[in-house]
């Protein structure tokens, strides 16, 4: 059976909506009233059921048409289920004929059975295809992978200079694994000059809800402040927001792309230049939302191509800022307890009255995102609101806080303002806060510590093809202090041979005795070597100083570190030489210096950690995050990549610490089997990691050698049977298994069952398979006679 048909349109209707911006394809679809005409073999009306395709893009549904009078027709539901919409004349009627359907053509094909209409872009009627560019989808942590154990880090530093001798070291020890939370306590130790002391920097105890983004810490911590306000060390307990625990998921607004199309096509998203995505959708409406990675002003272009070819460009622009969040996104954080005071000098000084904060950001749309903070104390309390706005498409962020306070006798308020704009090539922000004599905070009222009146900051950088300028200016006026401004002009530009030279001038607009000015120049030499000068200009004169340096290129190798000073402050030698092991690193020198004072001084430092997990205590470098365990089932000498990047091989015991791992994300372990016996039997080589924050984990790699048999086998007449015979392996209990001869007799055979008789096709004969001296390993077996 044939049909004539209507020429399907060569071009696209497309209509893509961003913002003010919209463009098209058109196309002349075929006029109403056309028929397509079958022929007349025919006169009952009789039913096709066809595989239907709608502007080129299969539904994959089977629908019945009728044929009528050499004439195709179709039900309203089936239409309907097609996802297309109906004019309302035909709505009550039982069978639609298609060519009355205005802007309709029809493609039929009799031999594939097969069914395309060409519809115009309003009737159809199917949901828009919406796509999320954003990565959301948080991993969830292996509870197989989870281990218990504990990290002591540590930092030691000695000097020794003449008659004096002195040790300090810095140290924080992390139990994981017991319960549910974390629990971490932080000490710093100095020695000599006739005293020692020890102080207890920070301990906590943290919880941590994946699902709801929200940990709660026992202990000390630091409260959440917005740019207004001021944070305070806390005893007590804190619970907040914490977007760290689902990485993947993107706080900032998106970036909404809508538009039509009536062919399927293809839409390429660039942001700046670089390809975000790249997506396959059907005919109809479509919305496509991604969070571009952007701090500041970019250009985003639209490629759309459909299925004939035809392209189209669009471009426009956005503007991101971290300050922003996503429509009814919210970040908190409470905290209530008692302040931390003389930190860093005594271990248990707290406050004697009771703390309460709070803050909080509030997404209320994607341009505007709410701030409030309030705190109070016996005394004292504070409250305050925020605001920030995003300006159009790309028009900066506004920025804006009220606050006040009441204190005993006293009461006062707070008002700032600030604006910021960046792109690639320029930035400018300018900011202003402003505070009455009477407005206090808790760090005012129980630790005495000052506020300025007034603050004022401004910023402009810009970069041309002679190098990156900068300017800034800053003022503050504390009272009964006088005002100080600072004003500064900053230069750099990449040099030839990837030399680097900056230039900063700062001038203090209060006092010509506080202008300073900074030169500093770089060159690599190779991959690990560089050179650098530098010469200072400030109140205690001027200083020249002259560097060389060499990294380690690998863990066993020594770095080393060489300058030379000389000005009115300083004029001295410095030699050191050092190391970054997969143990830790440590760093020795000697420094001299014959300025006014002279004096010669030795000192070393080192740092790193150790790890219980396992049952075995390891050494490595500082462990600041979540590390894994790497076991190879006792195998030795297997090297082990993280994210395709080699971070050392496994001990005499078959294990290796990893310490560089990212926590709540995806981190892809293996391990490279080339280095392994061919009788090594792995179940895999790869595995995917997702650790909880500050914790260490396990993974196995299961592996055990195999029996690996090698022998020839001779006919009665002592000749090789012929390569590829096959051979089948039998024992009682067993399956039968299959191999092949190879060259000269040579036959290989992995753990065969023992007692196996093997049966060869060539010469339809037989052998029992000798008993191995070993159960596991490769071993050579004496020639097997086929009787």
């Amino acid at each position: 059976m044939t049909m004539s048909t209507h020429k399907p349109c060569r071009r696209s209707l497309l209509s893509i909506s961003l913002g003010l911006a919209a463009a098209g394809f058109a196309c002349s679809p075929a006029a109403a009233g056309e028929r397509a005409v079958l022929p007349a073999t025919a006169t009952e009306d009789y039913t096709l059921l066809l595989q239907t395709s709608i502007n080129q893009a299969d539904t994959g549904q089977l629908t019945p048409y009728v044929v009528r009078q050499q004439t195709l027709f179709a039900s309203p539901q089936n239409l309907r289920q097609l996802g297309l919409t109906l004019p309302a004349e035909f709505g009550g009627q039982a069978l639609v004929p298609l060519p009355a359907l205005s802007g309709v053509s029809i493609d039929y094909d009799a031999a594939l059975q097969q069914i395309n209409l060409q519809v115009p872009l309003s009737m159809l009627e199917r949901p828009a295809t919406h796509r999320d560019l954003r990565r959301m989808d948080s991993p969830r942590p292996d509870p197989v992978q989870r281990s218990a154990g504990g990290v002591f880090n540590y930092d030691l530093h000695a000097r020794h200079a003449g008659d004096d001798t002195s040790l300090s070291s810095f140290s924080e020890l992390r139990l994981f694994g017991l319960g549910s939370g974390i629990g971490s306590t932080t000490l710093a130790h100095v020695f000599g000059s006739g005293r020692t002391h020890s102080t207890r920097l920070d301990s906590s105890w943290q919880v941590d809800w994946r699902d709801a983004m929200v940990s709660l810490s026992v202990g000390d911590s630091v409260t959440a402040a917005h740019e207004w306000t001021r944070a305070l060390r806390l005893g007590g307990v804190r619970m907040s927001r914490n977007f760290s625990l689902q990485p993947y998921r993107l706080t900032t607004p998106p970036a909404s792309f809508a538009g039509a199309a009536i062919l399927p096509l293809t839409v390429d998203l660039y942001i700046d230049g670089i390809r975000q995505s790249s997506q396959q959708l059907p005919p109809g409406r479509f919305q496509l939302d991604s969070s571009p990675s952007l701090n500041g002003a970019g250009q985003a272009r639209l490629v759309v191509t459909d299925i004939t070819g035809q392209s189209q460009t669009l471009d426009f622009a956005l503007y991101g800022t971290p300050e922003l969040l996503q429509a009814g996104l919210a970040d908190w954080s409470l905290e209530l307890g008692a302040i931390r005071r003389d930190y860093g000098l005594h271990s248990f000084a707290y406050g004697n009255h009771p703390v309460a904060s709070g803050s909080l950001r509030y997404g209320l749309h994607d341009s505007l995102t709410l701030q409030a903070h309030a705190e109070g104390s016996r005394g004292i309390r504070q409250a305050g609101a925020g605001a920030v706005l995003l300006l159009g498409r790309r028009g900066g962020v506004l920025s804006g806080s009220l606050a006040g306070s009441h204190a005993t006798g006293l009461s006062g308020h707070q008002h700032g303002l600030g604006y910021q704009w960046s792109a690639r090539r320029f930035s400018v922000s300018a900011s202003s806060l402003r505070r009455s004599a009477g407005y206090r905070d808790v760090a005012a009222v129980h630790e005495q510590a000052t506020m300025p009146r007034r603050s004022e900051q401004a910023f402009a950088g810009f970069g041309t093809a002679a190098g990156q300028f900068s300017l800034s200016y800053v003022a503050q006026h504390h009272p009964e202090l006088p005002r100080s401004r600072y004003a500064g002009v900053n230069w750099s530009h990449a040099l030839s041979n990837n030399a680097y030279l900056s230039v900063n001038v700062n001038r203090d607009l209060s006092d010509n005795r506080g202008d300073s000015a900074f030169a500093y120049w770089s060159q690599p030499l190779d991959r690990h070597t560089s050179r650098s000068a530098s010469l200072r200009h400030g109140r205690n004169g001027n200083q020249l100083s002259l560097e060389a340096n060499r990294a380690a290129s690998t863990p066993a190798a020594l770095g080393w570190r060489a300058q030379i000073s000389g000005g009115e402050q300083q004029r001295g030698l410095r030699a050191e030489i050092n190391q970054r092991a997969l143990r830790g690193q440590w760093s020795a020198g000697i420094e001299h210096d014959r300025a006014e004072a002279s004096y010669t001084q030795a000192y070393a430092s080192g740092s790193g950690a150790l790890a219980w997990i396992g049952g075995r205590m390891h050494t490595l470098p500082r462990v600041d995050d979540a590390f894994v365990l790497v076991s190879t089932a006792g195998v030795g000498e297997v090297p082990v990549l993280l994210d395709n990047r080699s971070v050392g091989s496994t001990n005499k015991h078959g294990q290796l610490v990893v310490s560089q791992l990212s926590a709540w994300q995806r981190n892809q372990l293996s391990i490279d089997p080339q280095h392994l016996p061919a009788d090594m039997q792995l179940d895999s080589t790869s595995a995917e990691v997702v650790p909880e924050t500050r914790r260490g984990v396990q993974v196995v790699f299961p592996m055990r050698r195999r029996l690996a048999l090698h022998f020839g086998v001779r006919d009665r007449d002592g000749q090789w049977l012929p390569a590829g015979s096959r051979i089948s392996v039998q024992a009682p209990g067993h399956l039968p298994t299959s191999s092949v001869v190879g060259h000269e007799g040579k036959v290989y055979l992995l753990d065969p069952p023992p007692q196996s008789r093997l049966h060869f096709e060539a010469g339809q004969c037989s052998a029992h398979l000798p008993t191995a001296p070993a159960s596991e390993g490769r071993i050579n077996l004496e020639d097997v006679i086929c009787e």
